[in-house]
């Protein structure tokens, strides 16, 4: 089913939603002047903690950020200044995690420019496929640079591949000049988030409807006036459902999801839902099958990160595991987050990976 993006407002505090048919996949409000991951920054070091093998890097005003000794290119000296790039933005207390390693992303390819290594997304799994992207990125990469072939390049035509690459090298030049200028200060924004939203997406977005249309970036698909975009969808009680500890299934069954400090547990339970005949592996596997699919909507749509445990219904059928296992991989492709399915313990239990953003 094709995508709908919802946008409404403008200017910082815009809220975007992402919605497939009705449900929906993905909720963001910009935020007014805050620290965001991928924004570059000229920093000055502040202050080096060898017992944290880190440095605090000053980024302007009051922000601080936390540079680690295994983000650097070269040791840190206090005083001096480093350009770094915001790889996780602040949580809480806890200050912006810095990195040197800069990586400039595109629709198709990202460019690692001071880092000298071509490599292919790991959802891309199909091995010729892989070594045709690689030999791609060796082609495209600027000579002392690195190029990641994305998920989207898998059907790419050459042409565009290079002229995102190409679109990135003239970025880094761009943010290189910017360099010599005074310390500290931004050196590059976030990207427009509707503009990621649309590279993450795939292109597989069928249209866009804003309450303020005047105010979007030049987009390559329809764009539609409504007055409330969210009100139109249900947005706002959609979200606040999916919020909440207890999620339930369109067939009757429901989720409780806990987090925890350590990793976040979701139980799936069979409700209301009894199938053709109760009790059946047929059941059990149709209520898990559906659980899957909402497991991948919920874990992007909360934003959950780290070690992720579903406990299925139990299902006896090594068959019927494996077709659980394929839904939820699945589904969760369409995630622009790293999410590794590890599949069953010996417990039963479903264990995966989301990495923390």
């Amino acid at each position: 089913m094709s995508k709908r993006i919802l946008v409404e407002g403008e200017g910082k505090g815009r809220q975007i939603a992402v919605m497939d048919g009705q449900k929906l996949l993905w909720l963001s409000e910009e935020p007014a002047g805050e620290i965001e991951a991928e924004q570059i920054y000229l920093g000055v070091v502040d202050r080096i903690v060898k017992g944290m093998e880190a440095a605090f890097v000053r980024l302007g005003g009051e922000k601080t950020g936390f540079l680690p000794f295994s983000e650097c290119k070269k040791a840190p000296r206090s005083g001096e200044k480093v350009l770094v790039q915001v790889k996780k933005p602040p949580v809480g207390d806890k200050a912006p995690y810095l990195t040197q390693d800069v990586a400039l992303a595109g629709r198709y390819v990202i460019l690692t420019p001071l880092s000298a290594h071509c490599a292919v997304s790991k959802k891309i799994t199909e091995e010729n496929t892989r070594q045709r992207l690689l030999a791609a990125a060796q082609r495209l990469c600027p000579e002392n640079m690195g190029l990641v072939m994305r998920t989207e390049s898998e059907d790419a035509k050459m042409e565009d591949m290079e002229e995102d690459a190409g679109r990135l090298l003239l970025e880094w030049k761009s943010i290189a000049e910017k360099s010599r200028c005074p310390a500290p200060c931004l050196i590059r924004g976030r990207e427009d988030a509707l503009l990621r939203i649309l590279r993450d997406e795939h292109g597989d977005v069928e249209e866009i409807l804003t309450n303020a249309p005047q105010a979007l970036p030049p987009l390559p698909l329809p764009v539609r006036e409504a007055a409330q975009p969210f009100e139109l969808y249900g947005v706002r009680a959609k979200a606040e459902k999916a919020m909440q500890r207890k999620v339930w299934l369109d067939c009757g069954g429901y989720l409780i999801i806990d987090r925890t400090e350590a990793l976040t547990v979701i139980d799936v339970n069979s409700g209301k839902f009894t199938g053709a005949k109760s009790g059946t592996e047929d059941t059990f596997l149709k209520l898990n099958l559906e659980a899957a699919r909402e497991t991948a909507r919920l874990m992007r749509l909360r934003n959950m990160g780290g070690i992720i445990i579903v406990d299925f219904v139990d299902m006896k059928n090594e068959e019927s595991r494996q077709a659980v296992a394929e839904a939820l991989a699945d589904a969760l492709r369409g995630d622009p987050v790293k999410t590794v399915v590890h599949g069953f313990t010996a417990l039963g239990l479903m264990e995966l990976t989301r990495k923390k953003s």
